[in-house]
């Protein structure tokens, strides 16, 4: 029998699990649906099947993952959902309660999952080389089959990846390549990355494995026409504290943040490493090259909160835990391995997108969600025009919104011409739905709401796959 959960921010309210699945062949939609809106809206978040072994002591990333799949096409909108069916899942369905320590912690684990892979596929799914991919950052793919969300089982590209790859690959729509790293990719602690590179049929055709300055947390990285760029930033992981009992991994400012610079078309050997002071990021806007350097958007802060300091004390808000939208210039073409940063809006602000077909060139929009960032809560829609510098808001108050993900028009081939997706919850239902927005002009409030009978728990990352 299925304990209750126990009281947890991560599983209450909106982000608490459903423990279902289902399909609604035809959801009710108030407004009208664009004729020219036609294809399939993937979306992956943390939804627990059971209690965590640790009590209160639960963490939101630690989830299974479960995919959200909305069809649109023909003024409707049908909806199903499917739990990604991970060694992990399996395992425990099987015995019926929760086997893993909550992010994979081996000490809490049950002593049968011992050695067993953790994953739980839950942060973003992707759409490249005729494949559907769950993923999350601390070990390989997941495949599962389009129509259906059947898992179709792991994904490692022949078994020429052995560890993890990261949850924000890189689209390039020019080449129909597809850009990749892992972190910690020599295991746990370990100060590597890698780097790979797969052709636009899903063909492994690069595998460069490179040296940190320090093993870090990196959830996000950039790509150019023309460099990758690897982020390590001062969350720093250490083997020896952990083994003691101290803090596995700490925020440590004075590390300051480093960027490693590779060409695309080079190796390992050919890395730069560039600094500044500390800096944090969870998820960027776009990258592209510019001259002699490399101009990256960001959502950015001067803190992070997600580990203690060394002394054990989290980082406040005087630190500048608040994430803004930031544009840092990397300087590959000068003398120094400095780079700049410029404030492009004081708006606290995340979950930030464009329009993926404009990824590692240059960009003229970009959609976020703003507000309520210290308890993951969000209720405003944004959008930068970042050619004239305008920025539109649109928000009702009662909805917590979800990351926009950019929709093109059927046809389309002008950068920004389509439609925002955003999966919304109403505190005062306690109901999901699908808001459709016109990407352009989102302070017109929602052209379509597709209304679904329950709560979808809030979640990360999602894809659009057009017709």
């Amino acid at each position: 029998m299925t304990q209750p959960f126990p009281d947890n921010v991560f599983l209450n309210g909106p982000m608490a699990p459903s423990g279902i699945e289902c399909d609604a062949p035809d959801l009710i939609v108030e407004g009208d649906l664009p004729s020219d809106l036609q294809g399939v809206y993937f979306r992956n978040g943390p939804d627990p099947l059971y209690p965590p072994r640790e009590g209160e002591q639960y963490h939101w990333f630690h989830g299974d993952g479960m995919i959200q799949r909305f069809e649109i096409g023909g003024g409707r909108v049908s909806w199903k959902n499917r739990w990604v069916r991970t060694e992990k899942y399996e395992l425990e369905r099987a015995a019926g309660k929760s086997l893993f320590g909550v992010l994979g912690n081996p000490m809490t684990a049950d002593p049968s999952v011992a050695g067993k892979h953790y994953n739980t596929a839950n942060t973003h799914i992707v759409w490249h080389g005729n494949r559907l991919m769950a993923l999350m950052e601390g070990t390989i793919a997941v495949e599962l089959e389009p129509k259906t969300l059947a898992t179709i089982g792991n994904f490692n590209y022949d078994g020429q990846i052995n560890g993890p790859i990261t949850a924000h690959p890189k689209m390039d729509h020019h080449s129909g390549e597809m850009v990749f790293f892992g972190s910690q990719a020599k295991g746990p602690f370990s100060a590597f990355l890698r780097m790979n590179v797969a052709d636009k049929d899903g063909n492994l055709i690069k595998n460069e494995m490179i040296e940190a300055p320090f093993p870090s947390f990196a959830h996000d990285f950039f790509v150019t026409e023309k460099y990758v760029v690897f982020p390590v930033y001062p969350l720093v992981f250490n083997l020896d504290r952990a083994i003691s009992g101290g803090i596995p991994m700490a925020w440590e400012p004075e590390r300051g943040t480093h960027f490693g610079v590779m060409p695309r078309n080079g190796s390992a050997a050919d890395v730069k490493w560039h600094s500044m002071d500390a800096r944090w990021s969870f998820h960027m806007v776009n990258a592209w090259d510019e001259d002699s350097t490399i101009k990256v958007d960001v959502c950015a802060s001067n803190a992070s909160n997600f580990a203690p300091k060394l002394d054990g004390i989290m980082a406040s808000s005087d630190d500048g835990l608040a994430p803004t939208v930031r544009r840092w210039t990397i300087d590959v073409g000068g003398s120094t391995n400095s780079v700049s940063e410029d404030m492009l809006d004081d708006m606290t602000c995340e979950f930030p997108r464009l329009d993926d077909r404009m990824m590692t060139r240059v960009h003229r929009h970009a959609w976020l969600v703003g507000g309520h960032s210290r308890e993951l809560r969000f209720n405003r829609l944004v959008h930068y025009d970042l050619k004239t510098g305008a920025r539109k808001i649109w928000g009702e108050d009662q909805y917590l919104l979800g990351e926009p993900v950019f929709a093109p028009r059927a046809g389309a081939t002008g950068e920004g011409d389509g439609y925002l997706l955003v999966l919304a919850y109403n505190q005062t239902t306690q109901l999901s739905q699908l808001m459709v927005f016109a990407a352009q002009d989102i302070e017109r409030g929602p052209l379509a709401r597709a209304k679904l009978p329950l709560r979808i728990p809030s979640g990360f990352h999602g894809t659009w796959v057009g017709v």
